[in-house]
């Protein structure tokens, strides 16, 4: 797959290592970087490398930038006021890594637009979860199942429901959300990767588009727009794995059943959980069994014990939760 090339220009190593560390735990797969703090090592690499962008502080600008230069040339502000001149490139340092590379990539993936169509041969595997009983840890198991994923997978997380208690679970502070992606879907010649890389973010072992703080915005989706969403996050994404969490059944939602591998419809002891359940399944049902067959109908324990002190995904992810989900990933359980 074809990878941008990236390099860092800083004369604070401990700057450009924290951005390696953070390169090393996100299992980047869409960009590689090279970091240098002298630019006589960057000038001998140059000689071998051709690399797409350049981003370098201040010093470093002075002695390298090239007005002729076929590589893009980025501006690394580390102060208000700085810039060297009012249209270059510039891309604040003072941040957290993932909006640095993020902000970085989408100048580059934006430039190359017409090459990003054909960029991903592989399609991502699509995973689905819903709950007709709307069993409160739906999210609970979504999220873990990613991070199970996300230790040998490149997955990414997508939260469809409103009011789903994802950034207080996280501590994620959200700028951005698929309500941004939603809006951007709707307007001519939007690049959909572009803007989902430009706003998704990592937690953990896996990535992540941050769910709707506006819940009316999901409501603004046509049918033509979820099966648009669903299929550019299977095919033009990059990752080997999405996994959508469902709120509610949105127009066309059975017809979509085939985009994917496996789908999980949680469900939970009780007689009237259990006519819900079938319903959902005779809905299904009406377009035929290519809807149903990739149905794993799981039943979930009654709600588990999470201490007070410490993450609910943590106990999740080591605890009872996380070996449940292994064995229903891995063959376990189902209920007929």
């Amino acid at each position: 797959m074809i990878q941008l090339k990236i390099a860092f220009l800083d004369e604070e190593e401990a700057y450009l290592e924290q951005l390696k560390g953070y390169l090393v735990r996100k299992k980047e797969m869409f960009f590689k970087i090279w970091t240098f703090s002298a630019s006589e090592a960057f000038l001998a690499c140059e000689k071998q490398m051709a690399f797409d962008a350049v981003v370098m502080t201040e010093r470093f600008w002075a002695l390298l930038y090239n007005a002729a230069a076929e590589r893009k040339q980025i501006f690394l502000l580390e102060r208000a006021g700085s810039l060297p001149f009012a249209e270059c490139l510039f891309v604040r340092k003072y941040q957290a890594a993932e909006n640095v590379l993020g902000q970085i990539c989408a100048m580059l993936w934006q430039e190359n637009r017409e090459e990003q169509k054909g960029l991903f041969e592989k399609p991502a595997e699509l995973i689905g979860i819903y709950s007709p009983v709307h069993h409160e840890d739906q999210v609970l198991f979504g999220m873990t199942m990613a991070q199970i994923l996300g230790e040998e997978q490149k997955v990414l997380y997508v939260n469809l429901m409103e009011h789903s208690g994802f950034c207080r679970l996280t501590g994620a502070e959200v700028s951005e959300d698929i309500g941004d992606l939603i809006y951007g879907m709707m307007q001519k010649e939007y690049d959909f990767t572009v803007g989902m890389h430009r706003i998704s973010r990592t937690y953990k072992d896996f990535d992540y588009i941050p769910p709707v703080v506006n819940p009316e915005h999901l409501f603004e989706m046509t049918k033509a727009m979820f099966e648009q969403l669903l299929l550019e996050m299977k095919n033009c994404s990059g990752y080997d794995v999405v996994i959508i969490d469902f709120g509610t059944i949105f127009l066309g939602f059975a017809e979509m059943m085939p985009a994917f591998e496996s789908f999980y419809c949680l469900g939970r002891e009780g007689k009237l959980n259990r006519y819900r359940m079938e319903e959902f399944l005779e809905y299904l049902g009406k377009e035929g069994e290519h809807t149903t067959a990739r149905m794993n109908r799981i039943l979930l324990p009654e709600q588990m014990y999470f201490p007070e002190e410490g993450s609910p995904l943590e106990s999740s992810l080591y605890g009872g939760m996380g070996d449940y989900i292994r064995r229903c990933l891995y063959g376990g359980t189902e209920i007929g």
